[in-house]
């Protein structure tokens, strides 16, 4: 049966005060703001720790932040260029080379300090430098600190890195490629690192305060049109992050439960790195020189045609 013209008339006053109704509801629990959660990009490795504390510790992150995990850095660096993640944790190369290739980005901190090891299988092939000649080595990506470290390494100890066989994995599948003796050492970010340690397929070989003092690995990089947007959000955001850093060292054994819950991993393997003082959170301001020394580094081992200026955002302090 046809609706008559005041039947129509009744249905559509009905959707449209259903649609005022859900307005105005959508006002009260958002405080008149809008719904869109900050997304941020992370892995689970004890420099993007950071966002596990603030996620439970920092009810603004419980409100406004979506953490998203990546298994991955190449899944990570298509989010972000593709303008999926307002902000990420990323490593401080893959940054640089975004800027080289004009994605509008800027770094705003660093993720911690050191935190990574080179580790070979224990009763294995490698007892010292001149042993990684003929030998397949893991590295989280060319474009990161540990591949620069590793040839700094290599290069210092009087080993030709021609000889070096370099695979790309991603971190968590590192220490079961070494105890399956599918390659032969691994340089990663921790936990993984201590994860073979503690399975007692691996030994490190060489901690990065060995190699690279101060290291740094990952870094908070923002969207430049998400600050357009966003920005006293953001703000907030990083705020709120470089906060954790003091409490995190201040307080190792519960980050570390609170880390090992959010990322899925075991307290102790957590607790093992945090409190073996494997990392610093407390010196995570980012500094142009250390950019520039990463820059020039990749350059050398051309992984850049020419040296980009990564833009640092202090507007959130």
């Amino acid at each position: 049966m046809q609706k008559t013209r005041p039947e129509k008339r009744a249905l559509l006053l009905a959707i449209v005060w259903l649609v005022v109704i859900s307005l105005a509801r959508f006002q009260l629990t958002s405080g008149g703001q809008t719904s869109e959660h900050l997304k941020i990009g992370y892995l689970p490795i004890t420099c993007h720790l950071l966002l596990p504390i603030a996620m439970e510790r920092d009810e603004f992150f419980k409100r406004h932040v979506e953490p998203i995990k990546f298994t991955s850095w190449p899944d990570m660096i298509e989010a972000v260029k593709g303008g999926r993640l307002d902000c990420a944790l990323i490593l401080a190369p893959i940054a640089i080379s975004l800027a080289a290739q004009r994605v509008p980005i800027e770094v705003a901190l660093l993720g911690h300090r050191n935190g990574t090891g080179l580790v070979v299988a224990r009763g294995g092939p490698i007892h010292g430098p001149r042993d990684f000649e003929g030998k397949t080595v893991a590295i989280p990506i060319r474009f990161s600190t540990q591949n620069l470290a590793l040839l700094s390494f290599l290069e210092d100890s009087g080993v030709d890195i021609q000889k070096v066989t370099r695979v790309e994995l991603p971190p968590p599948d590192m220490p079961s490629a070494l105890a399956s003796g599918a390659i032969d050492a691994y340089i990663v970010g921790e936990p993984y690192a201590t994860q073979s340690v503690l399975a007692g397929t691996g030994v490190i070989l060489r901690d990065i305060r060995e190699i690279w003092p101060n290291f740094i690995s990952s870094i908070l990089i923002v969207r430049k049109d998400a600050l357009d947007g966003k920005r006293a959000k953001l703000d907030t955001l990083i705020r709120g992050l470089y906060n954790q850093g003091k409490w995190i060292d201040n307080h190792r054994a519960e980050a570390a439960r609170i880390g090992a819950r959010f990322f899925g991993l075991s307290p102790k393997l957590i607790g093992a790195v945090l409190l073996g003082g494997k990392v610093s959170y407390e010196d995570i301001l980012p500094r142009e020189e250390e950019f520039s020394q990463i820059a020039s580094r990749m350059k050398r081992h051309h992984l850049l045609e020419h040296v980009p200026r990564l833009e640092i955002y202090r507007g959130w302090k």
